[in-house]
């Protein structure tokens, strides 16, 4: 299954489920704030605590909601282990009748294939909108840099590493800026 996140129109943000049966495509509006944001810090806490091996965390489960004018989309990811794929389960709402729920989508997304998405969508945002013209379109939240440079240095295979500190000061674990600038400019 190949996901896809791309700004479709001023303030309209969408992700897009592609597989050899299925396609289906989801939006959220700018209107109920910076979803995609909170989705993305979501997936990113996974990434994190695979990246670090920490197995405490499992099995772990969250929400996000993606709310549109007419519509809701609940979404509930989900994964039993560090060695497990995520699960990622889509029900469609409706925000004037709490009783309806039908769900979109239940699939398993292998974590690799799942952010190497991720980055292809954000790179394409930034390569059509740019950082300033990304914030005009999407208009409630700026362009997700940190997501951006790590899922780019993790596949150019270019390390960040953190600027050496006085100890009392290494909560901060500051990145070189230059590091940070040369992974963005990297084709």
């Amino acid at each position: 299954m190949q996901v896809k996140f791309r700004i479709e129109t001023l303030g309209y943000i969408v992700a897009e489920f592609l597989s050899d049966t299925k396609r289906l495509k989801i939006g959220h509006s700018s209107n109920y704030g910076d979803k995609f944001q909170e989705l993305l810090n979501k997936f990113f806490f996974i990434y994190e605590i695979v990246k670090e091996n920490n197995s405490i965390y499992f099995p772990y489960s969250t929400d996000v909601l993606w709310q549109d004018d007419f519509i809701n989309y609940k979404w509930n990811i989900n994964m039993n282990s560090l060695d497990s794929c995520i699960n990622i389960k889509i029900d469609e709402l409706s925000p004037s009748n709490s009783e309806y729920k039908e769900e979109l989508l239940n699939a398993n997304i292998k974590k690799e294939a799942l952010f190497d998405d991720i980055y292809l969508s954000l790179d394409e945002a930034l390569m059509d909108f740019g950082l300033v013209g990304y914030k005009k379109k999407w208009e409630v939240g700026n362009f997700p840099m940190y997501e951006y440079i790590i899922l780019k240095s993790a596949r150019k295979e270019v390390d960040l590493f953190n600027i050496s500190c006085i100890e009392e000061a290494e909560w901060r674990q500051k990145i070189d800026f230059s590091d940070e600038l040369g992974i963005l400019s990297m084709r």
